[in-house]
C-alpha cells in the first residue's frame, strides 16, 4: 500500500511538471506573437500604387534605378542612358506586390538577420538581401522591404500549381524584428537593366530588296524580288553563270519580329560598330531601313550588334482612278486614309530606335552576316562531247616496205526478185550498165590511189511477152 502511495506521488509529480512546462511554452509562443506588429492578411496594405514616381532595386553587387515619366505613360532605365523600361512589367510589379498575401509571421533579432539573407545592402557582404524602394516626387520613400532568402517547401500546404510550393522570408525595416513569409519569389525583382527595357522592337515587313555591303567588297552582295508572293530572290549584279542559292538565303523575312537582348547608347558603342557591315533594307510600303551589324568574338563568345536608321516615302493622296463611282471613291479613300495612318504611326514609333546599339541574337541577323561566295551558285555550262576521230595508221619504218592498201569490198548490188525455174534460157544482158563506185575513206597519211570496184553486172527482167526458148537436149 505504501508503494503505491509513493508511486501516485511520483506520477503527480511528474503530470504537475508537465503542465507547468507547457504552460511556460504558451506564455513564450504567446510574447513572441505579441512581439513586433499585429499580424495582417496583406504585406503591404497601405501601399499608393499612383504615388511611386521610381524604383530602386539594389543587391550586394549592382543596383538599378527606374523613373516613371509626370504622366505615367513612359519609364526610362537609368543605368541604360535612359532607354525606355517596360511599363507593363513595372504596372505588373506594383500590383503584385499590392495584392501580396502573407503565409506566415516570425520574429527574428538583428544578429540571425543574415541567416535568412534580410540584412540591407552596406550592411556587410554575407546575408545580404534585395532592396526594393518605391519612391515618390522628390525621392521620397513611400514604401521599402528586404527580399530574403527562399524556402523550398516543395509538397508542402502552400504549395501551388503556380510557385511550386517556395516561399521567401520578407522584412519591412518599419516591422523591427517581424519577418514575414510570403508565398511568393519575386524572381523578377532583380537589379538587372536589360530584363526591365522595353523590348518592342522593329517589325519589317513585305521586303522588296537587300543590299549588303561588307568591308571586302567583292563579298558584298544585293537581291530583289518582283513582288510579296513570292519568297525566293534574285541576285542583282550577276556575273556570266552567277545565280542566287534560295536555299542558302532567307531575307523574306529578314527582321520581321526581331527582338534584342541588351541596348547601349550610340555614343558608347562606337568601338562595337568598327567594320560593320553596311545593311540596306526596301519594303513595297515605302519603308528604307538602313542598319549597321558586327559580329565581336571575346573569350571564345560571338556577340552580335545593331544599329538601324528609319524612313518611309508614304503617299500623302491616293490617285485619282478615271470613271470612280462616288461610293467607290468613298470607301477607297476610306482604306487609303486608314492605311496612311498605320504607316505613319509605325513610322514615328521606329524611329525612336536610332541612335542606339542593340545586341541582338545571332539568328537575328546571320542571313546579312552570309558573305557573297556562301549564297552564290555558279552554274556549270555544257560541254559537248568531243568527237570520235579514226586512229590514223602507225608511219612505216623508213625501209620498210609499204605494204598496198587493199581497198574494202564494195557492197552487193541489190538484186531483184528472180523469176520462177524454167528451162528457157535467160535474156542476154544489157549493154551500158553502170559502174558503183564507193567513196574512199579519209585518213591521215598521204592519200593514196584506190582502184575502183569492179563493175556488178545487172540482169533485166524476163519480157513476159517474149517467146520461150527451149534449150536442145543432149
Amino acid at each position: 500500500m505504501k508503494k503505491i502511495l509513493i508511486l501516485f506521488i511520483i506520477l503527480a509529480g511528474l503530470v504537475a511538471a508537465a503542465v507547468v512546462y507547457q504552460n511556460q511554452q504558451n506564455a513564450t509562443l504567446n510574447t513572441a506573437a505579441s512581439r513586433g506588429v499585429k499580424s495582417r492578411e496583406r504585406l503591404l496594405p497601405d501601399l499608393d500604387i499612383l504615388a511611386v514616381k521610381k524604383l530602386r532595386i539594389k543587391d550586394a553587387k549592382s543596383e538599378l534605378n527606374i523613373t516613371i515619366d509626370a504622366d505615367g505613360k513612359s519609364a526610362k532605365v537609368a543605368e541604360r542612358d535612359g532607354y525606355p523600361a517596360s511599363l507593363d512589367r513595372i504596372s505588373s510589379i506594383l500590383t503584385e506586390l499590392y495584392d501580396q498575401r502573407i503565409a506566415s509571421k516570425q520574429e527574428v533579432r538583428k544578429g540571425a538577420w543574415a541567416e535568412i539573407e534580410v540584412q540591407p545592402p552596406g550592411e556587410g557582404n554575407e546575408g545580404v538581401g534585395t532592396l526594393v524602394e518605391l519612391l515618390g516626387e522628390g525621392d521620397k520613400l513611400v514604401k521599402s522591404l528586404i527580399l530574403g532568402k527562399q524556402i523550398d517547401i516543395t509538397g508542402g500546404r502552400s504549395s501551388t500549381q503556380f510557385d511550386g510550393g517556395n516561399q521567401r522570408f520578407v522584412r519591412i525595416p518599419e516591422d523591427g524584428d517581424t519577418i514575414w513569409v510570403v508565398s511568393n519569389t519575386f524572381f523578377s525583382l532583380e537589379p538587372s537593366a536589360d530584363t526591365w527595357l522595353d523590348k518592342s522592337f522593329l517589325d519589317v515587313q513585305r521586303v522588296k530588296e537587300v543590299s549588303v555591303t561588307f568591308p571586302d567588297d567583292r563579298e558584298s552582295w544585293r537581291v530583289v524580288r518582283k513582288d510579296d508572293v513570292t519568297n525566293d530572290f534574285t541576285l542583282l549584279d550577276a556575273k556570266p553563270g552567277e545565280a542566287l542559292d534560295n536555299s542558302k538565303l532567307s531575307v523574306y523575312n529578314l527582321l520581321s519580329s526581331p527582338v534584342f537582348n541588351d541596348v547601349i547608347s550610340k555614343e558608347k558603342g562606337a568601338e562595337l560598330l568598327k567594320d560593320a557591315i553596311k545593311v540596306k533594307i526596301v519594303t513595297f510600303d515605302g519603308f528604307t531601313y538602313d542598319l549597321l551589324t558586327t559580329k565581336q568574338t571575346k573569350d571564345g563568345t560571338d556577340r552580335f550588334f545593331l544599329t538601324v536608321d528609319v524612313s518611309a516615302d508614304i503617299p500623302k493622296t491616293r490617285p485619282p482612278v478615271a470613271d470612280e463611282k462616288e461610293e467607290d471613291k468613298k470607301k477607297a479613300d476610306e482604306e487609303f486614309a486608314a492605311k496612311k495612318k498605320t504607316l505613319e504611326e509605325k513610322l514615328a514609333k521606329e524611329k525612336k530606335f536610332a541612335n542606339w546599339v542593340y545586341e541582338v541574337s545571332e539568328y537575328t541577323v546571320n542571313n546579312v552576316h552570309k558573305k557573297r561566295s556562301e549564297i552564290v551558285k555558279v552554274e556549270a555550262k555544257a560541254t559537248p562531247a568531243p568527237a570520235t576521230t579514226p586512229e590514223a595508221p602507225a608511219a612505216p619504218a623508213p625501209d620498210a616496205p609499204v605494204s598496198p592498201v587493199t581497198a574494202p569490198e564494195a557492197p552487193a548490188a541489190s538484186k531483184s526478185t528472180p523469176a520462177p525455174a524454167t528451162n528457157e534460157t535467160p535474156a542476154a544482158p544489157a549493154a551500158g550498165a553502170d559502174s558503183l563506185n564507193p567513196q574512199p575513206p579519209s585518213v591521215t597519211t598521204p592519200p593514196i590511189q584506190i582502184p575502183a570496184a569492179p563493175a556488178s553486172e545487172i540482169k533485166p527482167e524476163a519480157d513476159p511477152e517474149a517467146a520461150p526458148q527451149v534449150q536442145p537436149q543432149n
